[in-house]
């Protein structure tokens, strides 16, 4: 056995670093120690340092063949062999090739300036590069991945799947969907690069994140789950609702549907809040269906539909005679027909100051008199009162009386926008779509690509707007898919525009010049975003690079939700 003569390492000309059996550096040649010098390691005193898989190797195989380790933001290629030295000792010969893998320090550094999450494997499945933007994604650090096997990382569990390793095995392009520990779904497109001779050196994977997509689709599959979860908390809700349905998934509406189911067991008068199209009708029938009044009738009104000069007799009736034209035996009023039932006061902040005092009256006392009619009549009747106003503008007393408000606020339950329950976005498009295939006789569906752009909607008319974008949508539509191409037609028809898109580009004062591109270019950004759902649609919306954008949110530039 010939002992090891470290002597010769500076006369090569590849750099070169020798340890002992335990890592620690005990020489290290002019060229190692200029590659160290470089990467600002020049005082490193353990191998494992710069060759994580020093600490995590399992096998003398892994750890003693060819593979790629990072110096600094280098990649290198090395070489380790096992050496004899003085005393019986065991060490360690690291040799570097003296060029790295990627050829050029400056393709490893323009990688990591590319927003793409990116990976560049070689023939033998050793990842050699991975760039800043995929070790963001990952949470990994590149020093801990870099020259090791793809194989192994599968082996370990620290990766679920490989592309790379996929685009190896198939000897072709190919698209593979990998979840990491941090949540992250990426979708690599993998491409195998070649020589002359048709051998394949290295497959170069690209990336974007699909999280948000995958969890989409996977609404969208399980929505027939969903619907039975819907129908199990409703319980009693379903019984008499006919075809009104409340579905949702959102905490927010589950809230709602609790306090709901509450109030219907008592007959204080509810107040509803809510931006017109919410449902607060649904509600409203769902508060009087599980209470003790279900058996009685259910009568709605719209209270900026009854002309001024018939309220009262459209609320309490007319006797026989009372003005001219009366109908002869009188006629009921809204009192009358929810006798022992619920009366449901839709838009009741537009009664006019009069009628608001003559309805406290009734509230108050419990009878009434009948237009013409000079004797009372008693009435049983549960109020619910619903408005899209502010509790603010209401409470002030300048458009609605204080003490009816606070006579109809007894319980109040605030509807949320669709804006700000998202959740229920999907389990909504679901229903719609089962109901109006119904009523059309057709068997329609939306195409998968389109969700984000129905989740990334404001929906200013609620829940109303999304059904009757669906309805057009069906009734466009030239094949049993909705796609883009019919949103598009919808889209262009309604001129459908959220408050970001209907925001106007003006200016109201002096600014710098580059303080209003900037402005102008965030406007721009924000309604393609609102438009498209997602950074790639919306490069293509804007004729850019999705990169662009990228760079622009990563440097504060632009913020979109």
């Amino acid at each position: 056995m010939t002992l090891f003569d470290d002597g010769f390492l500076q006369h090569l000309a590849n750099a070169s670093i020798l340890t002992d059996e335990k890592g620690m550096l005990l020489v290290t040649n002019g060229p190692a120690e200029a590659m160290l010098d470089s990467a600002g390691l020049r005082d490193i005193a353990h191998i494992s340092d710069i060759d994580p898989l020093f600490v995590t190797r399992k096998s003398s195989m892994a750890f003693m063949g060819p593979r790629t380790i990072m110096i600094g933001k280098v990649s290198r290629r090395v070489r380790v062999f096992s050496v004899d030295l003085d005393n019986g000792r065991k060490g360690h010969l690291f040799l570097f090739d003296t060029a790295d893998v990627l050829k050029t320090m400056d393709f490893d550094t323009l990688l990591d300036y590319i927003d793409v999450p990116i990976a560049i494997a070689n023939q033998e499945g050793v990842l050699e590069h991975l760039n800043e933007s995929l070790s963001k994604y990952i949470g990994v650090d590149a020093k801990e991945w870099i020259g090791r096997n793809l194989n192994v990382l599968v082996e370990e569990r620290a990766l679920t799947d490989s592309a790379s390793l996929n685009a190896l095995k198939a000897k072709k392009p190919t698209d593979t969907n990998v979840t990491y520990g941090t949540g992250v779904t990426l979708q690599y497109r993998s491409l195998p690069f070649r020589d002359r001779h048709g051998k394949i050196l290295k497959v170069i994977s690209t990336g974007r994140d699909v999280t948000r997509m995958i969890q989409l689709e996977q609404d969208l599959s399980s929505s027939e789950t969903l619907k039975d979860q819907y129908y199990k908390r409703l319980n009693t809700l379903e019984v008499l609702l006919g075809k009104e349905r409340i579905v949702y998934s959102s905490e927010q509406m589950r809230r709602v549907v609790q306090l709901a189911v509450k109030a219907g067991k008592f007959d204080s008068p509810v107040f509803l809040w809510g931006e017109s199209g919410v449902g607060k009708e649904v509600v409203a029938k769902v508060i009087h269906q599980v209470g003790n009044r279900s058996q009685g009738p259910f009568v709605g009104v719209n209270c900026s539909a009854i002309p001024s000069e018939l309220l009262e007799s459209e609320f309490f009736g007319y006797d026989e005679g009372a003005f001219t034209g009366a109908k002869k035996g009188g006629r009921k009023g809204l009192f009358d027909e929810a006798e022992k039932g619920t009366l449901f006061l839709d838009e009741v902040s537009e009664l006019p100051l009069g009628m608001q005092s003559k309805l406290l009256r009734v509230i108050q006392e419990q009878q009434y008199m009948r237009v013409g009619s000079n004797k009372t009549v008693s009435t049983d009747v549960r109020i619910i009162a619903s408005t899209n106003l502010s509790r603010e503008h209401l409470a002030d007393g300048t458009v609605f009386r204080r003490d009816l408000f606070y006579r109809l606020n007894v319980i109040p339950i605030h509807i949320p926008p669709l804006r700000d329950r998202r959740d229920d976005i999907l389990p909504l498009i679901r229903f719609f779509l089962k109901e109006l295939n119904l009523k059309h006789g057709s068997n329609m569906r939306i195409a998968n690509s389109l969700l984000p752009r129905f989740y990334h909607y404001d929906w200013p008319g609620n829940v109303r707007e999304l059904k009757n974008f669906i309805e057009r949508l069906l009734v466009i539509a030239s094949s049993d898919t909705v796609g883009d191409a019919e949103y598009d037609l919808v889209n262009q028809l309604e001129i459908i525009k959220t408050p970001d898109q209907a925001e106007d580009i003006s200016i109201s004062r002096l600014m710098p010049l580059k303080h209003a591109m900037n402005r102008v270019e965030e406007i721009l950004f924000k309604q393609a975003y609102q438009e498209a759902g997602n950074i790639e649609k919306t490069a293509e919306l804007l004729e850019i690079n999705p990169s662009t954008i990228y760079r622009k949110i990563k440097k504060g530039r632009i913020r979109l939700k």
